[in-house]
């Protein structure tokens, strides 16, 4: 199956920037986790795709630039989202 390079890159944005945090608070919650372990989780779920991808990549010669530009993208995005998400938890969660 062929992945179009724009649209591998925008669902990643999406999954990872949005609906990963959201996804991950829910469970959080609803497994009843302190404020922190919740922040935590939440947290993680928003970090930017990590450098795993690039590598398998490289190593399989396959879609190598459309992978580095989505990490690089994912990344700087990150530097943007994650502070919104720091300010979501704190209102939300409550961990100061």
């Amino acid at each position: 199956m062929v992945v179009n390079a724009k649209k591998a890159q925008r669902l990643m944005r999406e999954d990872n920037l949005l609906a990963m945090p959201t996804a991950a608070f829910v469970p959080a919650k609803l497994l009843g986790l302190s404020p922190t372990a919740a922040g935590v989780v939440v947290l993680f779920a928003a970090m930017p795709t990590g450098a795993n991808a690039y590598i398998f990549a490289v190593q399989y010669q396959r879609q190598v630039n459309p992978v580095s530009g989505a990490v690089a993208l994912g990344t700087l995005l990150a530097a943007v989202t994650l502070p919104v998400v720091v300010m979501v938890v704190v209102m939300v969660v409550g961990v100061r």
